[in-house]
């Protein structure tokens, strides 16, 4: 059922053989005996690339029930330490950078035998990982528009305009979107998740958000503000330790930026007993804010 349940997300027998640490051939012989048994065709094997045929499309909403089934009372009356298994975890730099560790170490200590395959990446090409089914859960930046994903909140992030000290930024006034846009601006590349919400901040005070030099890693950006080559939008708690020791300076912009959400994804036919219950710790281990209001944990996302 498994087998199945695979070959219909992966689209071919050897993506779901990889998927399930087994071998094409294997997999195309638990689908002939499904098919015998059964007494139908599950798959179009005429075109290039498998088809779910009308019984097999009709059949997978219920043996996706049945896997979330088994896997979760499996999940629920076995020892922790009894899960095997690999989990493929796509991460943005913000939080691999922080407190993905103790998230991991934490996993360790409570699934001892689940391996993990950990990328770092983008928000946007994570969760196109995330649909493709080539990873199981994405810990990245919100809005999630897509309603093929749910996700559970991870807190919000509070983001701050900072320089270096040697611009010689005026620190006796708040400083306006306006005001901002009058010195070299080193920001996030479009691709990043709080790009709209930057351009948004700036548009709101008819002003153009036009970065001198734009990043995909806000690591990279915090360099390059450090050295002086423009001002930045960046996390105040990551930031702490470079504004102590002066190589950073917190400019006083109004209005405030407002604090940006980061998610957990899955996929919504992921029924994985151990993918929702890795959701739920990370929003519990995360060291984000959870004072301004996140989007509510879905039902689905319970173990």
């Amino acid at each position: 059922m498994l087998s199945f349940c695979k070959v219909a997300e992966a689209g071919s027998f050897a993506a779901a053989a990889k998927a399930l640490h087994a071998t094409p051939s294997t997999i195309s012989t638990r689908i002939r005996e499904l098919e015998t048994s059964w007494g139908v065709e599950l798959f179009d094997r005429s075109h290039t690339g498998l088809q779910l045929t009308p019984k097999g499309q009709e059949i997978l909403p219920w043996a996706r029930q049945i896997v979330g089934l088994s896997e979760r009372i499996s999940f629920h009356i076995g020892e922790p330490d009894a899960i095997t298994g690999l989990l493929r975890i796509g991460v943005a730099g913000r939080i691999a950078h922080t407190w993905l560790p103790r998230l991991i170490t934490t996993l360790r200590a409570r699934y001892a035998r689940v391996r993990f395959d950990i990328s770092l990446g983008l928000t946007a090409p994570l969760l196109q990982k995330v649909r493709s089914g080539e990873i199981d859960i994405a810990f990245v930046g919100a809005p999630i528009t897509d309603p093929a994903l749910d996700y559970v909140s991870l807190g919000h992030d509070e983001f701050v305009w900072m320089a270096s000290p040697d611009l010689d930024l005026p620190a006796d006034r708040r400083l306006t979107p306006g005001d901002l846009v009058r010195y070299p601006i080193v920001g996030l590349s479009q691709a990043s998740p709080h790009h709209p919400a930057i351009a948004q901040w700036f548009a709101a005070a008819n002003v153009e958000y036009d970065p001198l030099i734009s990043c995909s890693d806000m690591g990279m950006a915090a360099k390059l503000i450090v050295a002086g080559l423009g001002i930045g939008l960046l996390h105040r708690s990551s930031h702490r330790n470079e504004v102590l020791a002066g190589l950073l300076t917190v400019l006083d912009a109004w209005p405030p930026f407002p604090r940006l959400e980061f998610v957990a994804v899955r996929q919504r036919n992921n029924t994985s007993a151990l993918v929702m219950a890795v959701a739920l710790l990370a929003a519990e281990i995360s060291e984000f804010s959870h004072e301004a209001a996140p989007a509510a944990p879905l039902s689905q996302m319970a173990p």
